[in-house]
């Protein structure tokens, strides 16, 4: 696990802080469950990708990742084989959207939380039209590019929010 943990952040103190990081992303994405019932179909909040890109700002790539499979897994347990799917894929395509932006631009936490949202959407929606045989579910996405907007910049902002508490968190040896 060398590659994962950080220099400097002894194994315990990594192993606790991910433990922290995946604890809160379940109950946020549990917290998306209940937000969903409200919401068109196929719509979410995206709360745990908050903690995704903590990970990625907070940690490095290789442990953002891992939350990032992390979160499918337990998607896939709790909510079934094509949840599971969609959320991999989906997560996949926001992560690596989420990290090249942060990596090689000065784009504000808004600004990268909204094309994470909006390729989240692109990956569920490739996962929807592989399981489903169809590319027509493409349709759908005029209205989840919307939503991914209005959603990306509330978890951005959320994200601008904490993260200065989380750094100092994170960063404490």
């Amino acid at each position: 696990m060398t590659g994962f943990r950080p220099k400097g952040m002894s194994f315990s103190r990594y192993i606790a802080v991910m433990g922290i990081l995946f604890a809160a992303a379940a109950v946020l994405n549990l917290l998306d469950s209940a937000f969903s019932a409200f919401l068109p179909a196929g719509i979410r909040a995206g709360l745990s990708n908050i903690v995704i890109m903590t990970a990625i700002l907070g940690i490095n790539l290789p442990s953002a990742f891992l939350l990032t499979l992390l979160k499918a897994l337990l998607v896939l347990v709790t909510r079934g084989f094509t949840a599971g799917v969609m959320s991999f894929c989906g997560g996949t395509a926001a992560f690596a959207v989420t990290a090249l932006l942060f990596g090689k631009t000065k784009a504000t936490y808004i600004l990268v939380s909204v094309f994470g949202a909006i390729f989240h959407s692109l990956g569920q929606l490739a996962a929807a039209a592989v399981l489903l045989e169809t590319a027509s579910v493409f349709a759908y996405f005029a209205l989840l590019s919307v939503s991914s907007v209005i959603t990306g910049i509330c978890t951005g902002a959320a994200l601008k929010a904490v993260m200065p508490g989380v750094l100092k968190i994170i960063s404490k040896k």
